[in-house]
């Protein structure tokens, strides 16, 4: 099957299809939906299964492998812990990769604009800390990726589990100097479902700053020239509808619904996320409240890479068990319920938040009649 043969559903969006071309006959084109897709110049298009090869949403094409061990762990720099989503260990990845005159690959966000960046300097690193909760763009980045491993550097790339192997496969035979951490992905909303609800929310001004996350809550925060929005998805759950949306699995990529790397077998030299499901959490230091990340090191690279930063980080041993029950993503992808295929139907015929109000009705009415009583 061809990249232009296959359903929506077996596109990731990863765009290593467009990277690996020889011929460059293939672009992402967005959908109704806002989702890239790949379109295929026949014309231009000499069939040579390139596309195919480096695709991660063939399983053929993929390598997975169980946790060496999992680990709690949080940044020891207070600022810069708070700053950051869940314990903070990207971060402190990304220090240690740029001191050692590397380059770090992340996702940042300009304004609303949510995509992928290249930094080598600490004085930007503030650019790539807290989570996005939207896929971002990583086109053009991947021969970016091999360059510099070509010039020696060494190379982190943080990104979603299906950007991670897209990059894999792209690069072919993995040097020892390139680390990949790959993130405990709950599904990608597309850019536009994001752009259509924040400028709904902030009436059309110009947005200069999104997050979020503060700390362990889910907290939508929208600040334009003459407006600031912040809403906690856990104080006032049916107040923001892409946090709900999102939280749900309501709004995810059609791929999402049927992830390949939703399990305890990963595809990265390290994943993380939240520790979520922590046991005796409370006999913890209280800094550990503002967030815990989960570190699942997959090879000894990665175990090496854990090791080689913690001085600077808090770590404790837990068992995978642990870790996979705690966090729904490291067993199964969201499931696609009836509310998903009717926000399906209804978006974008409306707009985001119409077709979200219309879909969350019920539940909406319901939780504010438990309020009243």
């Amino acid at each position: 099957m061809s990249v232009s043969d296959k359903k929506k559903a077996e596109c990731c969006g990863c765009n290593a299809c467009v990277e690996i071309c020889p011929k460059h006959c293939i672009r992402m084109i967005e959908d109704a939906k806002g989702f890239l897709y790949p379109q295929v110049d026949s014309a231009i298009c000499v069939e040579c299964g390139a596309c195919d090869k480096v695709c991660p949403m063939n399983v053929s094409n993929i390598s997975l492998k169980y946790p060496l061990k999992a680990l709690a762990a949080w940044n020891k720099n207070r600022q810069e812990h708070l700053e950051s989503s869940s314990g903070g260990a990207a971060y402190v990845f990304s220090s240690y990769i740029l001191d050692k005159g590397g380059v770090v690959y992340g996702c940042t966000s300009d304004g609303i604009d949510i995509r992928h960046i290249r930094v080598e300097n600490h004085s930007d690193l503030f650019k790539l800390q807290g989570s996005k909760y939207v896929q971002s763009n990583v086109c053009g980045l991947f021969k970016d990726v091999k360059n510099d491993l070509k010039s020696g550097k060494p190379v982190l790339f943080i990104g979603t589990p299906c950007q991670v192997a897209g990059l894999k496969n792209y690069i072919k035979h993995i040097p020892e100097h390139l680390y990949l951490v790959d993130l405990i992905c709950h599904g990608v909303p597309s850019k536009k479902m994001l752009h259509d609800h924040v400028k709904h929310v902030a009436k059309g001004q110009n947005v200069q700053h999104l997050s979020f996350r503060k700390g362990t809550d889910y907290r939508l925060s929208v600040k334009a020239d003459k407006f600031s929005y912040e809403v906690s998805l856990w104080e006032t759950p049916y107040k923001d509808l892409y946090l709900k949306g999102f939280f749900e699995g309501m709004i995810s990529r059609p791929s999402c619904y049927q992830c390949l790397f939703a399990c305890p077998s990963r595809v990265s030299d390290v994943t993380i996320g939240d520790f979520w499901g922590l046991k005796n959490a409370e006999l913890l230091p209280k800094e550990s409240k503002d967030g815990v990340s989960l570190l699942l090191p997959m090879t000894d690279k990665g175990l090496n890479l854990i090791h080689s930063v913690e001085d600077n980080m808090y770590i404790c041993e837990r068992s995978v068990d642990e870790a996979v029950n705690g966090n729904t993503q490291l067993r199964h992808p969201p499931l696609q319920g009836r509310r998903s295929r009717l926000f399906n139907i209804l978006y974008p015929l409306f707009s985001f938040d119409t077709a979200m109000n219309i879909v969350l009705a019920d539940h909406k009415a319901i939780w504010k009649l438990k309020k009243r009583n």
